[in-house]
């Protein structure tokens, strides 16, 4: 007699598109089996698109949109990596169990939020011939200000903070992460890229007033 095996049905990978609807459910996917390449294309093809569109607006620009597209590309895969290992190790503090590939995982499912924003931003800006991108979700957009207040106003965006939450959320469902390290980890994270803002707008204004 043949002895019954049962066998396990596989967890599905998680989708990009479920991080908008059911991202609890897409990362705890994420922690059994972590998807890395196709979501990375996705991203990365949609900030590409995102830049393209709005160099090839700039007339005034020297950049080539094509360079500019394959600039922004590297400069992903760069913030992936150096993300995937900052979520490692605030992970690791918050006693979770995870792995480098997890956190690559979730850094790309995170960022596919702030790429539509792009998208949807310089879609608006090269159909309706504005002379700037208008930052429709943060308030930059809406509160009057120079640099470098005017970086840190954009910090405060919804598709960032958005994001954000999904990270500390992705920390804790596919890292394994506690709650109050991953919410944390995230806010000190989110500070320290406020701090980083303000001195990219004093470093702006620096090079205008020598200019």
């Amino acid at each position: 007699m043949e002895a019954n095996v049962e066998t396990t049905p596989q967890v599905k990978k998680p989708s990009l598109l479920g991080i908008i609807t059911s991202p609890v459910r897409q990362f705890e996917r994420m922690r059994e089996r972590p998807a890395i390449w196709l979501p990375m294309i996705i991203v990365l093809a949609l900030s590409a698109f995102s830049v393209y569109l709005v160099y090839r607006e700039l007339s005034q620009s020297n950049i080539d949109p094509g360079m500019a597209a394959i600039s922004k590309v590297f400069q992903m895969l760069i913030f992936f990596v150096l993300s995937a290992l900052v979520l490692w190790l605030i992970s690791k503090v918050g006693n979770g169990e995870t792995s480098f590939i997890c956190m690559v995982s979730l850094s790309v499912f995170a960022t596919f939020v702030t790429a539509i924003r792009d998208v949807i931003t310089s879609l608006v800006f090269y159909f309706s011939n504005s002379p700037v991108a208008f930052p429709f979700a943060s308030l930059a957009g809406y509160i009057p200000a120079e640099e470098p207040f005017l970086s840190v106003l954009g910090m405060f965006d919804l598709f960032t903070i958005w994001s954000y939450a999904l990270v500390a959320v992705g920390l804790q469902k596919a890292a394994g992460a506690s709650k109050q390290a991953s919410w944390i980890g995230v806010s000190v994270l989110f500070i320290f890229m406020l701090v980083l803002s303000y001195l990219s707008g004093l470093y702006q204004v620096f090079i205008e007033n020598i200019q």
